[in-house]
């Protein structure tokens, strides 16, 4: 019985979050109402509020979860293994992970990170990846290194963050695999060596 319940509860937030993300794409978040998100998604106001406190604790709730489940993902990269993989023109299996979470998310993210986003959500997100790349590189890297660590993060980041946005925003033709294999190829070789306009060092 209680199992039953924990679905039908699940269930319910499920068609909660499906309201709010139809509701966001026609109207700013600061605009939205308890009842139009109730009304949406076919409930009454008292389910509502056995879920959110009001419609800024649910965006709020569900921007908590999407970086949950991202970091969880993003936790697990290495870029030493990950160099392995791209050496063999292989798609790295973590990465892979990464890009099939942001698919199942990319309603929420498209919304998040376009145009009449959410800023703070955006820096979240960065700050995320910004973290994991400086770790890598801190554990990676020689003691002696071209350019500063943390310069290095701060591209890298950038260019992964606009390949996502641009994969979101492109309807995510490819899939998660070739979408690891590109990432993970320019992080080892640069750009352009990924788009063919030098050739990756022998050896």
């Amino acid at each position: 019985m209680a199992e039953k319940m924990d679905r039908r509860k699940a269930r319910t937030k499920q068609q909660l979050q499906r309201a709010l993300l139809a509701l966001l794409t026609e109207k700013g978040a600061d605009t939205i109402t308890v009842t139009e998100v109730a009304e949406r998604a076919d409930v009454n106001r008292g389910t509502f509020y056995l879920h959110y406190k009001d419609v800024a604790d649910m965006l709020q709730q569900m921007k908590d979860e999407v970086l949950q489940h991202l970091s969880a993902c993003v936790e697990q990269l290495d870029l030493t293994e990950a160099m392995l993989f791209a050496d063999k023109e292989e798609p790295y299996p973590p990465m892979m992970r990464v890009f099939e979470k942001i698919a199942e998310h990319s309603e929420f993210l498209r919304l998040m990170l376009g145009p009449g986003g959410d800023l703070s959500f955006a820096i979240r997100l960065r700050e995320l990846m910004t973290k994991r790349m400086y770790h890598n590189l801190e554990i990676s890297a020689p003691e002696k290194h071209l350019i500063p660590l943390d310069f290095w993060a701060a591209y890298q980041t950038s260019a992964n963050f606009g390949v996502i946005l641009h994969w979101i925003e492109g309807g995510m033709a490819l899939p998660p695999e070739q979408m690891a294999k590109i990432m993970i190829r320019a992080i080892n070789y640069g750009p352009l060596v990924t788009i063919g306009i030098r050739q990756a060092p022998k050896g």
